[in-house]
This record gives structure tokens, C-alpha cells and sequence, in this order.
């Protein structure tokens, strides 16, 4: 019997907590589990009788209830994985103008570059959209650096939209590709507007690129302005004022609002293709930023792009003022009246096409008042760089070179004459890399200078590289300095390899070493 009664007891504990659980769980309550504690049990009055305990449900008693966090002190969540590191960029394979075609010729510049193992080299392919190829060659690495350059019969930033680095057997023409230590790549969306820009654009006059376009039809305004200066000399205003309304609608175009018949012979005269270099420069603006905005756009796309933008509007100005003179010299009586103004438009046009050296540096810069329609398509070539990247699985980062065991070396024997005095140390000399440009940018110094030089422009990297190969200081940022000492007299051009050309153009300049 009192077995029987505990058993009871036992079932309606455990029926009582069933029945909290499920009416929780009903009520939508999180259900907290807790040592159950059941209602005392009156003991039976017979002394004879075993008094029955309560019996504890669950047995094991759980941890005490949590308060619920606030949002002050919300529960601790996995710390999320850190960000993969950007991968290192080694250098870019630009584009230039050869002597037989546009964007003919190439120049790869590598930096911190692994030499290729023992019985391999390097070679450098292109690579269309259709996965067809173009071998540039077998280049070499000296210190981790490479600059390898040629041309080719071929647009060759028109026609392809990749590159790669390969390792080849030496002596070896098997025609097969080797493995891939590089990968050169650019944005496909921004390379798409980069090409309106500097190749071709199928809507516009001969499906020219609005910088190409602009450059002829400058070219056409130019000549058009020599012819007006020429009937001035013969004292003719009648021609020169027809020479003028030519230059202002080649400049404007037929959707200019100066276009027409301006100097009054009832007819709109226009030798140009009708497009004008307004809408040439306004459209490479447009196609530059559709460039900017594209997915994935790159450091130096939106570098170079900055710099078309800055040329372009330079070149809008002088355009505008081109057109000012242009009109003066139809609104004039008499061809000594119009003389002032047919030489200043001469001017103009000169400084929309090719730029100023407005700071009397030397250089004409992608900078404000500065640079012209020619330094926009430098730049819009620039634009359409190939940044090199390490393939996947390829250790491509030249190792660190060796600590050179200090030489021990015996205190020579005190001599017995006082040695002569040494000639004074020349003094030192700073070159500021500033604008795009070197200040100054043809110096004159004794053998045995130090030439330092300090990047102080806002963001691009530059170097100081001989054009001879005799010097490299390697790129440095902004703020950061390189120092040469200069012991051969002769002359030295040097450049930036990444503004810069080894012909002098560009981000150049000149040190001219002497004798003690």
C-alpha cells in the first residue's frame, strides 16, 4: 500500500510539470528548466506508517536562470575573419604611339621581381577576348626589376584586353605556353570607355576616339589660322576674316552655338569634319568617367583619369578663348586691327593642342593651366595600363638580398706623414617631385653630389630612372625620399617610369655631372 502511494505521489509531480511545460511552450515562453519543488505531503496519522519524503524532479538541479542581455550588453558573437590582404601589385605594361601606328609600341615595368629558376625565363604575351595571343617576348630581371619595352604593326590596346607573364624552358620551341608566374589585368568595363577615348568610338566621324578626333581637328584649326595670318601679312582682311570663321566652326561644330555664316559671304564655311573639338574633348570627359565608374576601377585608372579631365578642361578654355579671338578678328576693319588678334588665337590653339609650361618648370604636367589635348591622351593611354599580379601558386617576390658579412680587417699602422687634406665634400642637392614634374629639372653639379629626391606630389608614386638604365632609385610615395651619389662627369636624362618617357618626354629631366 505505501508502495502504491508513493508511486501516486511520484506520477502527479511529474504529471504537474509536464502540464507547466506544455502550457510555457502554448504561451509562446521560453521554457526555463528549475528544480521542481512540490507541495509538502501531509504524513499519515498511523504512527505505524513510513513517513514518505518528497521526491525532487528533475534530479540533477540546473544552472540558475540567465538574465536576458540588453542591447548594451548583447551576447558575445564570433569575431569575424580578417580581411584578406590586397594582393601586391608588381608593376603595369603601358601603351604609346610608335612611329608607324597608334598605341603601336609597349613598356613593361616590374618591381621586387623573383628571377625565374635555373634553365627558365620570363616571356610577355598579350590576350585578346577571344583568348588569342601575342608573344612580346623574352625579358630579362636585374635586381628584381624589370623594363622591357618594343612595337609591333598593331593597335595593341584596341586589340587586346589581357597579358601574362609565362616561365619557358631555355632553348626550348616547343610552341606550347609554359606556366603562368603573372597576370596582367584591367577592369573590363573601364578598358571598354578607356578605348572610346584613345582607339575608336564607331559613332563619330571615321569611327575616330575622341582624342584622336580632337587632335586632327585641331590640327585642321591650326592650319586654318596660319592661313589667316598669312592674308593679314598681304593686308587682306576680307580672306583672314574667312580663314576665321573656319577656325571657329571646325572648333565649335555644326551643333556649336557660334557656328555659321560669321563672316557674312552667305555661306557656313566649314573644312572641318563638322563634329568640332569641343564635342571631341566634352565626349573624352564623358567616356573617362563612365571609365571612373566602372566596376572594380583601379588606383591607376583613376589616376590617369584625373589627369584626361584636367588636360581636357584645359584645352575647353583655350578653345573658348580661340573662338573670342577669332570673332575680334571678323569684327575688324582692317587687317592691321585684327593683327593682335589673329596672333593671340595662333596661341591658343598652340596651348589647347600641345599645353603650357605654366610654372616654368620644363614640363607640361596634367595639371591646372598646364596640359593640353596631347597630355590628355597620353594619360588617357595611361588609363589603359595592364596591372601585373602574381598567379596563383607562384612565388613571385624577389627574396631579400643577403647581409654582407662585415669585413674584419686590420687598423692599418699609424703614418708617419700627416696625409693631405681632403678636398671638401660637395654639398648635397634636393630635387622635389612635384606636379608630375622635377624642380628643377636640369641641374648642374661637381662629381661626388648626392642628389636626393623627395616625392612631394598627393598620391602617385615616381621614380628617378636613367635613361641609359645607369640609375634607378626604384618608385617611392608621397613623402618618401631617394638619394644618389653622382662620381662620372657627363649628362644623364632621366624620367618617371610611370610619367615619364626615356626619350625625355613626359615626367623628365636632365643632371649634368662636372670635374671636381
Amino acid at each position: 500500500m505505501l508502495n502504491l502511494k508513493k508511486a501516486r505521489i511520484l506520477f502527479l509531480l511529474l504529471l504537474l510539470l509536464l502540464t507547466a511545460v506544455a502550457c510555457a511552450e502554448d504561451e509562446g515562453e521560453p521554457v526555463v528548466e528549475e528544480t521542481a519543488v512540490p507541495e509538502q505531503v501531509e504524513a499519515p496519522t498511523d504512527e505505524s506508517s513510513e513517513v514518505v519524503e518528497p521526491t525532487a524532479v528533475p534530479t540533477e538541479e540546473p544552472a540558475a536562470e540567465a538574465p536576458a542581455p540588453t542591447e548594451q550588453e548583447a551576447e558575445p558573437t564570433a569575431e569575424p575573419a580578417p580581411a584578406e590582404p590586397a594582393a601586391e601589385r608588381f608593376g603595369i605594361l603601358r601603351f604609346r604611339d610608335s612611329d608607324a601606328i597608334s598605341s603601336g609600341s609597349f613598356q613593361l615595368l616590374l618591381e621586387g621581381v623573383a628571377p625565374p629558376p635555373a634553365g627558365a625565363h620570363y616571356e610577355l604575351w598579350l590576350v585578346d577576348d577571344s583568348f588569342n595571343t601575342l608573344n612580346l617576348g623574352a625579358f630579362e630581371v636585374a635586381d628584381g626589376n624589370v623594363q622591357f619595352s618594343g612595337a609591333v604593326e598593331q593597335n595593341l590596346l584596341a586589340a587586346y584586353s589581357g597579358a601574362f607573364v609565362s616561365l619557358e624552358p631555355d632553348n626550348v620551341d616547343d610552341g606550347e605556353i609554359g606556366a603562368i608566374a603573372f597576370n596582367g589585368t584591367i577592369p573590363a568595363g573601364s578598358l571598354l570607355h578607356i578605348r572610346h577615348v584613345v582607339t575608336a568610338f564607331p559613332a563619330n566621324p571615321d569611327a575616330n576616339a575622341f582624342l584622336i578626333g580632337a587632335q586632327g581637328q585641331l590640327h585642321h584649326a591650326m592650319e586654318h589660322a596660319g592661313f589667316l595670318l598669312d592674308e593679314l601679312a598681304n593686308d587682306n582682311i576680307r580672306e583672314a576674316q574667312r580663314h576665321a570663321e573656319h577656325v571657329i566652326n571646325i572648333l565649335d561644330g555644326e551643333t556649336g552655338s557660334n557656328f555659321g555664316d560669321l563672316d557674312g559671304d552667305t555661306i557656313a564655311q566649314n573644312p572641318g569634319d563638322g563634329f568640332g573639338v569641343r564635342t571631341y574633348l566634352e565626349g573624352a570627359k564623358e567616356h573617362t568617367n563612365l571609365a571612373l565608374g566602372a566596376e572594380g576601377v583601379t588606383a591607376e585608372v583613376e589616376l590617369h583619369a584625373g589627369h584626361v579631365l584636367i588636360s581636357s578642361d584645359n584645352a575647353l578654355g583655350r578653345i573658348d578663348a580661340a573662338i573670342t579671338e577669332a570673332l575680334r578678328v571678323i569684327a575688324s576693319d582692317s587687317a592691321g586691327e585684327a593683327q593682335d588678334a589673329a596672333e593671340t588665337l595662333a596661341v591658343l590653339l598652340d596651348a589647347a593642342l600641345n599645353g603650357v609650361d605654366a610654372n616654368g618648370d620644363g614640363n607640361v604636367a596634367p595639371i591646372a593651366d598646364e596640359g593640353g589635348i596631347l597630355t590628355a591622351y597620353v594619360h588617357g593611354q595611361n588609363m589603359g595600363s595592364l596591372e601585373f599580379f602574381a598567379a596563383d601558386g607562384f612565388n613571385a617576390v624577389a627574396p631579400a638580398p643577403a647581409e654582407e658579412a662585415a669585413a674584419v680587417e686590420e687598423a692599418p699602422p699609424a703614418p708617419t706623414e700627416a696625409p693631405a687634406e681632403a678636398p671638401a665634400a660637395a654639398a648635397p642637392v634636393t630635387v622635389e617631385m612635384a606636379n608630375f614634374a622635377y624642380v628643377s629639372n636640369d641641374i648642374t653639379v661637381p662629381a661626388g653630389t648626392a642628389v636626393t629626391w623627395v616625392n612631394k606630389d598627393s598620391g602617385p608614386r615616381h621614380s628617378a630612372t636613367a635613361a641609359d638604365g645607369s640609375f634607378d632609385t626604384g618608385l617611392f610615395d608621397t613623402g618618401e625620399q631617394s638619394t644618389l651619389t653622382f662620381d662620372t662627369p657627363g649628362a644623364n636624362v632621366y624620367y618617371c617610369t610611370l610619367h615619364g618617357s626615356p626619350d625625355g618626354s613626359g615626367m623628365a629631366a636632365t643632371i649634368t655631372v662636372t670635374d671636381q
